[in-house]
């Protein structure tokens, strides 16, 4: 198998990387108890950007029940999705998710919007298709995400589920303070055939342990 050379915005972000997930280490000890459904949540970096590249933060994240019925769009796996319920901000002010939230509030402002975006589109898949379970979302898998002060755009994004690596499409606005999310539209693609996964540093996860 021919070994895919790392990318330079990816080797730059390896060592900041390393003091995130000693962070981690001291901030998340223990697992997070996933109240609905016990499902990951991956947050992942953007290399290039002086911090570092992907990391689960924390392993597990609870989800708060919502106060109002979900109401996500359902049509065809290929059709662009238009959210019109919110949900990152409702997992993230969560009591049991304190450490997460705390730590995520110490990142610069591109980083706490990957997440907060990352962590909404894994939210909105679960909700989107019956069955459909992601545990990692990469925004940056096969092209390089564009970023604003309060908006992003991921065309060439990854989610995980059930073994395998979709392509997927989204676009996400935050409020200002960065802490909801205010727009959110995304598009499922197909399957990433396993040959590709190494060439755009995607890994090969395993089902039975969850990454939230």
């Amino acid at each position: 198998m021919r070994i895919a050379q790392p990318k330079p915005a990816t080797m730059l972000s390896v060592l900041g990387h390393a003091l995130f997930i000693a962070l981690l280490a001291i901030e998340a000890p223990r697992r997070l108890t996933v109240d609905r459904p016990p499902a990951a949540v991956e947050v992942v970096m953007v290399p290039g950007m002086d911090v570092a590249p992907p990391v689960s933060a924390p392993p597990e994240i609870a989800a708060k029940p919502s106060t109002s019925p979900a109401r996500p769009a359902r049509p065809s796996p290929s059709a662009t999705v238009t959210a019109t319920d919110y949900y990152a901000a409702a997992v993230l002010d969560d009591p049991r998710n304190r450490e997460t939230r705390e730590i995520i509030s110490t990142l610069a402002s591109d980083e706490r919007l990957i997440q907060l975006c990352n962590i909404e589109a894994m939210e909105q898949l679960k909700r989107w298709k019956a069955g459909f379970v992601p545990n990692s979302v990469v925004p940056y898998a096969m092209a390089d995400p564009l970023l604003k002060a309060k908006s992003m755009e991921a065309p060439g994004a990854a989610v995980h589920a059930g073994g395998k690596w979709y392509r997927l499409s989204f676009s996400c606005e935050a409020t200002v303070d960065l802490a909801r999310v205010a727009s959110f539209t995304f598009k499922l693609g197909r399957p990433i055939p396993k040959r590709e996964w190494e060439q755009n540093s995607l890994p090969e996860l395993d089902e039975n342990e969850p990454t939230d």
